[in-house]
């Protein structure tokens, strides 16, 4: 684990000062024991206190489904994690996995995306769907840009590469590029384990929410992470001192199956986005297990000898929500058979249809959730695990 333990990566922990990306921008330096700047970058700010109103408990509830783009972001940020000295303790499957599986493509986030905080605001969309997440980013606008650019390059030597500078102009075809690598990065990365991610999503609240209800925020955030703590009104914690405010918003509190690390605030705008507290998914007391989506031995398909094997395919390519034509491209079959089978399963309240526009948008119901969770691929016997 990293020695920091709760990180705020919004503009109010990190100011401006004249950089690489133009004026009018001030960081915050590390500074030794005799107040002198190191030079080794700006300081990690930690969150001490997240003030609560009575409206922002009433407003603070849990996610109602895994936001891929939000994933997309901490998967690779749980890589680059894994690269530090004092990155996670146990490397989990997937990583190893992933590291022969990243997309030449998916590069330029290296130098959006680093290892350590603060990072860009503008990945964080919780949106349910990708392409909608995706327009997100596109409509950032220039302001933001340079301001968290300038942010998240501050603790790096030298000059950022020309491409980022461009980017932080508001540039269409830079921001092309980072769409193309998120896009990228969670086709060969997050897309093949999303059953798993919905399934530790709707497990891990399920889990939660007894607690919420014998004992209040109080209990449930003591349950979130060991250093979070409830105390007069607030959640805080040792370290730099730093004050937030919800503005009777709340926080949307949502389990990440990819991310391990602390739980990290993200501290919204009041307009385009909210306040949210992400932490570590464990559905069952455990980090979330991140399994492969994809066939291995086909009588070990539990869904798909319940719903036979092109039903169980729609099923699980709606974990992330789509149109019918999307649906067909990804299942690989005619749009109208993804129609008939979408009514299927509809008829039997696994996925909801919603219009939108002239088109429609499959999504799975929390019934269609929970067989995906408890009916996932495995290759596993009935008596393989003991005790």
């Amino acid at each position: 684990m990293l020695g920091v333990d709760c990180w705020i990566y919004r503009e109010i922990c990190f100011r401006a000062l004249d950089n690489q990306f133009g004026p009018g921008r001030s960081l915050v330096w590390s500074r030794d024991r005799r107040g002198r700047r190191t030079g080794a970058g700006p300081r990690e700010a930690l969150l001490v206190r997240v003030n609560f109103t009575a409206d922002d408990l009433a407003c603070t509830r849990f996610g109602a489904a895994p936001a891929p783009l939000m994933e997309t972001e901490l998967a690779w940020l749980e890589l680059r994690r894994a690269g530090l000295p004092r990155g996670p303790a146990r490397p989990r499957p997937w990583l190893r996995e992933s590291c022969r599986m990243i997309p030449a493509t998916a590069r330029p986030l290296l130098d959006v995306l680093g290892p350590r905080p603060p990072w860009p605001t503008f990945f964080d969309s919780p949106a349910p769907d990708l392409d909608e997440a995706l327009d997100f980013v596109r409509a950032t606008p220039r302001s933001h840009l340079r301001a968290e650019l300038a942010d998240t390059w501050a603790y790096r030597p030298g000059r950022p590469p020309g491409w980022l500078r461009n980017l932080a102009d508001g540039d269409a075809e830079a921001l092309e590029v980072v769409v193309r690598a998120l896009r990228d990065f969670h086709d060969a990365i997050v897309a093949p384990r999303w059953d798993s991610v919905v399934s530790s999503f709707h497990a891990d609240i399920a889990r939660r929410m007894p607690v919420l209800a014998a004992g209040g925020h109080q209990a449930l955030f003591g349950t979130l992470h060991e250093q979070l703590r409830w105390r007069d009104d607030g959640l805080d914690r040792k370290g730099f001192d730093s004050e937030c405010q919800l503005d009777g918003t709340g926080l949307l509190l949502i389990p990440s199956a990819f991310w391990s690390g602390p739980p990290v605030f993200a501290i919204g705008d009041g307009v385009h986005l909210g306040n949210a507290l992400i932490y570590a998914a464990q559905p069952n007391g455990q980090p979330a297990e991140l399994g492969g989506s994809l066939p291995t031995e086909a009588g070990n398909d539990r869904l798909a000898a319940l719903l036979g094997p092109t039903r169980a395919a729609v099923l699980r390519a709606l974990a992330e929500p789509r149109g019918t034509a999307g649906l067909a491209h990804t299942v690989g079959i005619s749009q109208a058979s993804a129609s008939e089978h979408a009514k299927v399963l509809r008829d039997a309240n696994l996925i909801e249809t919603r219009r939108d526009g002239r088109s429609v948008r499959h999504s799975l119901t929390p019934l269609g959730s929970a067989m995906l969770g408890q009916l996932r691929l495995t290759t596993e016997e009935p008596g393989d695990r003991a005790g």
